[in-house]
Order: structure tokens, then C-alpha cells, then sequence
């Protein structure tokens, strides 16, 4: 036995003398607790410690400790460090220590108390305090687990560094390397994570306070931690682990959150004033005037809703693990939407794969959802957190695939959930496969110049080595992406989608042509240019009527917007073409700024309906002179709208063999290229394609 009962961990980096009021505040709760005939010593663990700082430790006088023990190391790791210490350390409890705070002077003592009184159980003693001092003032008062819960525990970390645990379980649940990489941080955090799970009880210890000093510089900021983003993962986060851990615990003891007003029981109290003096007395910053405007906050104060949320998501997909995790805004009913869709269930069908989908954007209530495929799992973040808790969607979503979808796929449009889980954890994804779905980039019009607004561009540049393949709807994008960033060369897929069958024949009519424009009411479709080629056509005495199908979807939109258009008929919204009542007289019209390779236009060409519009994007890939009626593009609205109501005549004078033949070649054009039949065969060919490049990067790498 070495006689020694606490062991003091001081991690020890470039604080030079500001370690000075650490050690002899640490000298002052030693001599307190050998009052108590409790010997503690000091084991200093000088992680790549500057010269300055090593001087300091090796002149300075210990005299007064049980025992010194100074440990010059490298390993430039906060928790490798502390495991260090603990490893060398004799004692048979550890007090973790901090280079630039201070401690009560009741502090060894009153932990190794509350210890003592727990000899049977397995316990982590904590401060009821933390004062902080310097560049920032306020008073944080913690509560012990059974007040707090394992909700606020899953959101965020209710305690601190600062604790006292028995070395030999220290040994057995010890820190983790949380120094390099962006997307970890907070050893703290974690080892606490890991001990509850390990059976421990976190408790506070009444009247004891850590004096934190803020300050420029500190080893948190040295280490760069200000750029980490989560905990790690540990086994408290693993589905069944999680939910079993809830129910071991009484939920009814946790305290709600609210806001405990204790500003006058700590200032006012004569016993917490006294340390507070014995501590300026070694630190003159440390005084209760600054405490005027203080923030005082308790770690009951937290909310509980990510915890929350995340316990109904371990309900939900409990004891499922996925293959395949995609990443969409929401479920509205878009072309992408539906590329997407058709993806997935085709590679349920035709792969046996499990597959999750996750939705991070909020979604009116009122607008149109797609159906969701059988076999499909969905998770609308957006709905299962609380709207204040939406910011952490991103985190809550790498929670989920890191428990419940460790080693899938991941397959992403671009949309601002997808902007923020890039931007904040792209790192994550560096060591998983990744397949990107590029429709379109976004275009908009300024003194009849169209612009590229590039934000997509920027996301496919960004992040060009995390994104293992690039899947689109239609070649011309993928060559422009393989020109302008040649990093993609040779991992790009087209994969031209189907169409679902549309069983409603066309209706015999024998009244005039008409004209059908049916699509998302929002500006990438331009109900504006429809609204100029509505007024075009009755100033040049065109008798036929457009029938307009659609709702908004991203924008705001009033059908009055066609009110002074008497040729116009709004007809509200619509659930695919199939739900339109098509004639033999009709075509179908559309209008839009930019584009991929539009469902809609993939429906009205099964359905062989002839079409008029515009070249944007892909749609020269499906539809061409002689299987349409091609409008060539213009940034000049004038002479689009010109160009459209040339189409829209050379349809009206058309014979009906004319159309038929366009029909024709334009059904079988369709049935070549997006024949439902074979679709199964080229997503499996994308899949084949995709382990082949992983493969290929993994060599390169080894």
C-alpha cells in the first residue's frame, strides 16, 4: 500500500504562471484534507509544455504535498494525458485537475466524503459549482444524475472535467483521444457517457466549487477543440443500450426544465463566502463583487428535447441496421423527390438492401407528399425535434446513422440539410461511400443575361473528396462537371429514371386543340413566362385555352396571378398527369428556367401526348425537332415567349399525322431509354460501379 488515498491528475500544458495560483490553491485543499488524515498527492502531467512552463514546475517548492510526481510527456491529447496521470498515480481515488483554475479548499475533502458514503455503490463525484473568472463571469450549479437524466446527458453535457472517481475504475473506463479530427471533441463528455453506462452514479458533492478561469489561450482553444462539434460515439448512444438505460432509471425524480434562481443563497451564504475570500486570497480576480451581473444557470436549465427525440427514434428503427441511408429535404412531390424515390425502391426490390431515408427541412402541412415505398424507413427530423432544437439535425443525424447504419451507403441531393451536415461533419463521411444525385444547378435572369447563381457548384467543388460518385438523370450536366472539376472524371453515372404506368387512356374529343401546362407553382417554372405567352397568344387572336395544373411547393404563389388572362383556366392541383382528364386534342405545355431531366415530361411521353418546351437542362436528351415541339432557349423573355408561341402555333396547324409521327418517335425514344424493365439492371450497375471506385480509392490510399 503506498499510503496515499487521492491522487491529484494536474494536466499541465503552456499556462506558465498562471499555474501559480493552481498549485498553491491545490496545496491549500490537500493541507485541508490532511486535517482529515487524508494524503493526497500531486502527479503533474506536462503535455508538450512549453520551456517557460517546465521551468516553473521543476524550481517551484512542493513543500506541503504528501507527495510529488512530475511527468514530462508528448502526446498532445488532453485525454491521453489524463490516462497517463491516472497510470502512474498511486492514489486510490483520482481528482482531476486543471493547469489555470482554482478549487475550494473543502473540495479533496468533501468528494472523498461522498465517497466514503458510497462505499457500495459506484459513484462519480462531482462540484456543486463552477464559478468562472477573468474574461467571463457566472455561477453554474450542478445537480447529480437522478435530478438531471440520461435525456440531457444524450443533448448535451450537464457536468464537467472536474471529478473524483476511484483510480482502479478509472483504469477500466479510461479517456479518449479526442484531439485530432473535426467532427469529436469533449473527453469530459465522453468518459462520463461511457461510466454511466458502466453502472456509475453521478453525484455532486454539497459546497464545493471549481473557479474556472476564462481566458484567451486556454488548452481548449490551443487544441483547436473550438472546431469539434460532438461527443464520440459510445455504446450510451447505441439503440438498445439507450432505451435500456431508461428504463433502469426513475424518470420521475428528474427535474423539468427550469430556471432555479440560486443567486442569493450563494452570495448570501456565510460558508460558500468564506472559500470564496480564501480563494482571493490566492487569485485576487476571484471576488463576490464581480458576481453584480453575473449569470447564474443550473444544469437543470437544459433541455431534454434531443434526448427526447432521440429515444423515439431508437423506438422506431429499434434493432434495424441499415445498408443504405439517403438524405432529403422532405418528401414534397418534386422530380428529384421522385428520382430519388424510384431509386430506392428499385433497390430494395431488386437488391434486398435495408434502406433509411432522412428528412431535415420543415415542410408546410398543407403541401403534397409522396407516397412512401414499401420497405422504406423514414425519419423527419424536422418533425421529431422540437422547432427551437431543429439546429441540431445535422448532429441528430449522424447519431443515427452511426448507431443504426454504421457501414451504409450514403446518397445526398443538394438542399440546405444537406449544406449544413456537409459543412459541420464533412469528415465523417470521408470514410464512407458517398453518391451524389446532380440534377441541375440553379440559373436566374438579370438584364436578360442568365446566371448560374453557383451554390451548387460550390458544394460539388468543396466537397469533390468526399463525394465518391455523381448519379444524374441526364449526361450534359455530368460532362460540364467533369470539365469544370476534372476530380470527378470517371466516377459519374447517367442513369436515365422510369416512369410509372399510366393506366387513363386518352379521352376522344372532337372540340379544338387545347393547350395542358402542369407542374410546381413555384419561379424555377415560370409561371410568369406562361402568364407573357397567355397575353402573347390573345394579342395575336390564338383561340385556345391553357389549362393550368399545380400548386407552389418552395415559393408563394395566388391562382389570381391568371385572372386578367381569360385563355387561362386554373384548375388546381394534381397527383402526376395521370390524374389529368388528357384528350386526343391536347398538348402538353411546359415552361421552366432550369432543369434536369423533368418526370413530368417522362409522363407525357408514355402517355404519348405531344409536347411543347423548352431545351433547359436534359430535355434534348428525351425530346428533340423531330419528337416535339423544341422551343430553343432565351434568356430574353420576349423572344422565349416569341419562340414558345411558335411552337404553339406550329402545333394548333399541325395535321394529326404530323403529331402522330412526333408521338411516335418520342414513345420510343422513351421506351429505349427509360423503360421500367431495365432500370432494375443499370441501378445495379451503379452499385456495381460505385464498389468498383470505392475499391479503386481504397488501393490508392493503402
Amino acid at each position: 500500500m503506498s499510503g496515499i488515498d487521492v491522487s491529484l491528475v494536474l494536466n499541465v500544458h503552456r499556462e506558465q504562471d498562471l499555474l501559480y495560483p493552481t498549485l498553491r490553491s491545490l496545496l491549500d485543499t490537500v493541507q485541508h484534507a490532511q486535517l482529515h488524515e487524508i494524503k493526497s498527492e500531486l502527479v503533474i502531467v506536462a503535455d508538450y509544455a512549453d520551456e517557460r512552463t517546465l521551468t516553473l514546475l521543476k524550481n517551484y517548492d512542493y513543500t506541503g504535498f504528501d507527495a510529488v510526481r512530475l511527468e514530462n510527456i508528448e502526446v498532445r491529447s488532453l485525454g491521453l494525458a489524463r490516462n497517463y496521470g491516472i497510470e502512474v498515480a498511486v492514489g486510490e481515488y483520482i481528482v482531476t485537475a486543471d493547469a489555470d483554475d482554482l478549487v475550494s479548499r473543502n473540495f479533496i475533502y468533501e468528494l472523498y466524503q461522498l465517497h466514503q458514503a458510497s462505499q457500495n455503490k459506484k459513484i462519480v463525484a462531482f462540484p456543486e459549482y463552477y464559478h468562472s473568472f477573468g474574461d467571463g463571469s457566472y455561477v453554474c450549479k450542478f445537480y447529480s444524475l437522478d435530478r438531471v437524466g440520461l435525456y440531457r446527458m444524450a443533448g448535451e453535457h450537464p457536468y464537467v472535467s472536474r471529478f473524483m472517481a476511484r483510480r482502479a475504475d478509472l483504469l477500466n473506463v479510461p479517456y479518449r483521444d479526442c484531439s485530432s479530427g473535426t467532427v469529436y471533441a469533449y473527453e469530459d463528455y465522453d468518459i462520463n457517457l461511457r461510466l454511466i453506462c458502466a453502472g456509475f452514479d453521478l453525484l455532486v458533492a454539497p459546497d464545493t466549487i471549481v473557479f474556472y478561469r476564462q481566458r484567451n489561450g486556454s488548452i481548449m482553444a490551443s487544441l483547436g477543440r473550438d472546431q469539434k462539434r460532438m461527443v464520440p460515439n459510445s455504446a450510451f448512444f447505441e439503440g438498445n443500450e439507450f432505451l435500456k438505460l431508461l428504463e433502469q432509471r426513475d424518470q420521475e425524480t428528474v427535474l423539468p426544465q427550469i430556471h432555479i434562481d440560486f443567486k442569493k443563497s450563494y452570495t448570501k451564504s456565510f460558508y460558500l463566502r468564506e472559500l470564496i475570500h480564501q480563494a482571493n486570497l490566492i487569485e485576487p480576480e476571484i471576488h463576490p463583487y464581480s458576481l453584480r451581473d453575473a449569470q447564474f444557470f443550473t444544469n437543470v436549465g437544459i433541455s431534454q428535447a434531443f434526448g427526447q427525440a432521440y429515444e423515439k427514434i431508437c423506438k422506431v428503427i429499434q434493432g434495424k441496421h441499415y445498408t443504405d441511408v439517403f438524405f432529403l429535404p422532405f418528401l414534397s412531390k418534386g422530380g428529384g423527390e421522385k428520382y430519388v424515390l424510384n431509386f430506392i425502391e428499385t433497390a430494395i426490390k431488386e437488391g434486398n438492401r435495408s434502406c433509411l431515408l432522412i428528412l431535415g427541412q420543415q415542410l408546410c402541412h398543407s403541401k403534397e407528399r409522396y407516397q412512401i415505398p414499401d420497405g422504406l424507413d423514414v425519419l423527419d427530423l424536422y418533425e421529431i425535434l422540437d422547432a427551437h432544437d431543429a439546429v441540431r439535425i445535422p448532429e441528430m443525424a449522424i447519431r443515427v446513422i452511426e448507431n443504426f447504419a454504421g457501414n451504409a451507403r450514403i446518397f445526398m441531393k443538394f438542399c440546405p440539410f444537406c449544406e449544413v451536415v456537409m459543412k459541420a461533419y464533412a469528415e465523417f463521411f470521408k470514410s464512407r461511400p458517398l453518391v451524389y444525385f446532380y440534377f441541375c444547378s440553379s440559373y436566374y435572369i438579370m438584364d436578360s443575361v442568365i446566371y448560374e447563381d453557383g451554390a451548387e457548384y460550390r458544394f460539388l467543388s468543396d466537397y469533390r473528396n468526399y463525394i465518391d460518385y455523381v448519379v444524374s438523370d441526364h449526361s450534359l450536366n455530368l460532362k460540364q462537371l467533369e470539365y469544370r472539376i476534372p476530380a470527378y472524371q470517371g466516377r459519374t453515372e447517367t442513369l436515365y429514371t422510369y416512369s410509372q404506368p399510366v393506366s387513363h387512356p386518352l379521352q376522344h374529343s372532337d372540340g379544338p386543340r387545347r393547350l395542358i401546362w402542369a407542374s410546381r407553382l413555384d419561379a424555377q417554372k415560370r409561371p410568369d413566362l406562361l402568364h407573357k405567352i397567355s397575353v402573347e397568344l390573345l394579342a395575336e387572336n390564338i383561340a385556345t385555352k391553357i389549362y393550368v395544373y399545380g400548386s407552389p411547393v418552395l415559393d408563394q404563389f395566388e391562382p389570381e396571378y391568371f385572372d386578367d388572362c381569360p385563355n387561362v383556366v386554373y384548375k388546381g392541383g394534381f397527383s402526376g398527369l395521370g390524374s389529368i382528364p388528357f384528350t386526343n386534342k391536347d398538348a402538353f405545355l411546359y415552361t421552366s428556367l432550369f432543369d434536369g431531366l423533368p418526370n413530368v415530361l417522362l409522363e407525357a411521353a408514355q402517355m404519348q401526348i405531344p409536347i411543347i418546351t423548352v431545351d433547359v437542362g436534359g430535355v434534348p436528351e428525351l425530346i428533340q425537332d423531330k419528337s416535339g415541339f423544341l422551343v430553343h432557349g432565351s434568356a430574353d423573355d420576349a423572344e422565349l415567349v416569341a419562340r414558345y408561341v411558335a411552337k404553339v402555333k406550329e402545333f394548333l396547324n399541325a395535321s394529326e399525322a404530323e403529331i402522330q409521327n412526333k408521338v411516335h418517335c418520342l414513345h420510343q425514344h422513351f421506351e429505349q431509354q427509360h423503360a421500367q424493365s431495365i432500370y432494375g439492371l443499370r441501378v445495379a450497375a451503379v452499385y456495381a460501379r460505385l464498389e468498383e471506385q470505392l475499391a479503386k480509392g481504397n488501393a490508392l490510399n493503402g
